[in-house]
């Protein structure tokens, strides 16, 4: 092992092997160029030293990651959006606590909706302050976010099958604050994956906090780097994959648990060893690095982002089933599909009969038998008229596509 001062390096040199921090973690994949950039970043984080198996290194010029062909967004904005669209944290906190214990109370009815979205939005401005405080305060409380997710877990438990019908695509336009969305979902996706297969309430609770903040890491990193819509470099997908450590970092300097800085670690770890940082085989990840992978990719694929459009969440779903080079635990697989249904809360699908209806809820006993609100049928108490799925005249035949789809909300509207 080679140790490499980091104010010593020269742009543009490149190494036979991984650039690694910390002796385990990579910085900089072989054969690619060390740049100007990258030390700045370094001596920004507090290293001093990096590490590299062989001693072999060659001096040749390179490009930087190109920036030029990416938004122009500093962290000075980034800041400042956040902060506008923020109130103080405690006041957020005391805020999701009374919508909180207010929607808790109402019964199934046609204003039941609205009220999951309120609190659900209330959420949004709780997460996005959260990562205010950090960016402006270097504080993260502890307390505060557990406290916070117990009232979610609460909330999620009376409210899932509302609260799972929130798309992304129609709850804020896209902007910089997609990582706490992306953040507050994937925290959602989490708990209802850990409800499923009945994990401990501290625990649940854990998993929660570690999901909130999984991507804090990226806030230290060059806005460019994540708001893009042009394909990155290979210099700056290295860069943009440092988020993990950088994340686990700021847990440990904020004396989270470790369970917690593990699970924000290992991500992007993945079953079949070829996940980062740290190249984990599935035998070596954490519980929390298992649900918080799988619920981060499901949000991901059901999201906009600048550079795609959503998917849908059956589309999501069925990627999630194939499971692609065996990259993501089975068991977390089985139990998100459990909870969401196979046709996922939400989905507009055709019955055997001739009708449209709209997934209500999973069937525990079969997910490929969802209960199913029927379109524009009441019942005798003016609520949508539900029923439940079967392989007879009530079958799924399919889900609508996205022309169908569109001519189906505005038939709602």
């Amino acid at each position: 092992m080679t140790t490499f001062q980091v104010a010593e390096l020269t742009d543009g040199k490149r190494f036979s092997d991984r650039l690694i921090l910390d002796k385990q973690f990579v910085v900089l994949d072989s054969n690619l160029s060390f740049s100007s950039a990258l030390q700045s970043r370094l001596v920004e984080w507090g290293f001093k030293e990096v590490f590299c198996k062989s001693n072999t290194a060659v001096e040749k010029k390179a490009a930087a990651p190109n920036m030029s062909e990416t938004v122009e967004i500093n962290l000075d904005e980034l800041n400042e959006e956040f902060e506008t669209k923020s109130t103080a944290l405690n006041a957020t906190l005391k805020s999701v606590i009374a919508k909180v214990n207010q929607a808790i109370k109402f019964t199934p009815d046609k204003n039941r909706m609205e009220n999951v979205t309120e609190v659900y939005n209330e959420y949004i401005k709780y997460t996005q302050a959260v990562f205010t405080r950090y960016v402006t305060h270097t504080e993260l409380r502890l307390d505060e976010l557990s406290e916070s997710v117990r009232l979610l877990i609460d909330f999620i438990k009376i409210n899932k099958k509302y609260i799972l019908r929130i798309q992304p695509a129609t709850e804020h336009k896209l902007d910089k604050n997609f990582l706490t969305n992306h953040c507050l979902r994937s925290t959602i996706y989490s708990i209802i994956i850990a409800l499923q297969i009945n994990m401990p309430p501290a625990k649940i609770t854990e998993l929660g906090v570690a999901a909130l903040v999984h991507e804090i890491g990226q806030i230290k990193l060059p806005p460019q780097l994540y708001l893009t819509d042009k394909p990155l470099l290979p210099q700056a997908r290295n860069l943009l994959a440092t988020h993990t450590v950088l994340g686990f970092n700021i847990l440990k300097e904020s004396e989270f648990p470790l369970a917690i800085q593990l699970g924000v670690l290992e991500h992007h770890e993945r079953e079949n060893g070829q996940g980062y940082p740290r190249h984990l085989p599935g035998n070596k990840i954490s519980a929390y690095g298992k649900i918080l992978a799988v619920a981060c990719c499901y949000e991901a694929i059901t999201a906009p982002r600048q550079y795609k459009e959503a998917r849908t969440t059956y589309e999501a779903t069925i990627e999630m089933l194939r499971n692609q080079n065996k990259q993501y635990d089975d068991v977390v697989i089985k139990a998100l599909v459990s909870a969401v249904s196979l046709f996922p809360i939400g989905t507009y699908v055709y019955l055997a009969n001739g009708k449209i209806a709209q997934v209500a809820e999973s069937n525990p006993s079969d997910p490929r038998l969802p209960i199913v609100e029927l379109l524009g049928e009441k019942n005798e108490l003016g609520n949508p008229k539900t029923i439940m799925t079967d392989n007879d005249r009530a079958k799924i035949v399919r889900v609508l596509n996205r022309d169908e789809l569109k001519g189906v909300l505005a038939y709602i509207k």
